[in-house]
């Protein structure tokens, strides 16, 4: 039983991952690579680091795999009333929950982040083409979380064979497949589902504008909990 971290690094400082209690891999496309981390081509944003993670561990993967930017406190603005910024103690506050809340038995969910839908076509993303093209079905619209940080048990994953994840990571290495389309598909990519429930970005926005649920200390916060409501 076992958690992975990967993280997807370019210019980003990863300080952070020094008080990750999980293991964690970092995927580095910068020009100076850090130590200990794997060197990649800078090609097809977090999109390709994430795949080339899935398709290269496919027979081995852990129970959960943890998909992380370099900062993957940028998109956590859910967590305290929709600000853009955490602050220093914000940030442990989400370290511990990445060593604690997170586990072996851990469901499928977003990395503390909400969910919201967005048209076929959102930043320029053939998603519609694109689904019909990898998965065979026809939607135009998309449930996404920004930054396509996800929680993922190893059977969302294997739920798709192998050579789906090889066509996209092969596409999308080769500029076939754009990085904000494969974005926008991971939430379908992991588990075959349009989530009717979420509302647009705008309306997400508008329902936690000034809650601070990170810094509620009477609330424990599980992914889960945090995403449907």
């Amino acid at each position: 039983m076992s958690v992975k971290i990967v993280v997807a690094k370019y210019n980003e400082n990863v300080e952070w991952t020094k008080h990750i209690n999980h293991p964690v891999v970092i995927y580095d496309k910068s020009d100076n690579p850090i130590p200990g981390s794997i060197h990649l081509k800078n090609v097809g944003r977090e999109g390709e680091t994430f795949l080339r993670h899935i398709v290269e561990n496919y027979d081995n993967l852990d129970d959960i795999t943890v998909f992380l930017q370099g900062n993957p406190f940028e998109h956590l603005n859910y967590l305290v009333g929709w600000r853009t910024i955490l602050t220093d103690e914000e940030k442990q506050k989400v370290i511990h929950k990445i060593n604690y809340d997170i586990t072996p038995n851990s469901i499928f969910s977003t990395f503390y982040q909400v969910l919201h839908n967005v048209p076929n076509g959102t930043n320029g993303a053939h998603c519609t083409k694109d689904c019909m093209k990898y998965f065979n079905e026809n939607y135009q619209y998309f449930t996404v979380s920004m930054g396509a940080q996800y929680i993922v048990p190893k059977q969302n994953i294997l739920s798709r064979p192998l050579h789906v994840w090889k066509k996209m990571h092969q596409d999308i290495y080769n500029d076939v497949l754009n990085g904000y389309s494969m974005e926008i598909l991971w939430h379908f990519a992991y588990t075959g589902k349009f989530n009717n429930i979420v509302g647009n970005h705008d309306q997400v926005k508008k329902i936690h504008v000034n809650n601070n649920i990170l810094n509620n200390d009477s609330l424990c916060v599980f992914p889960q909990q945090i995403i449907h409501f």
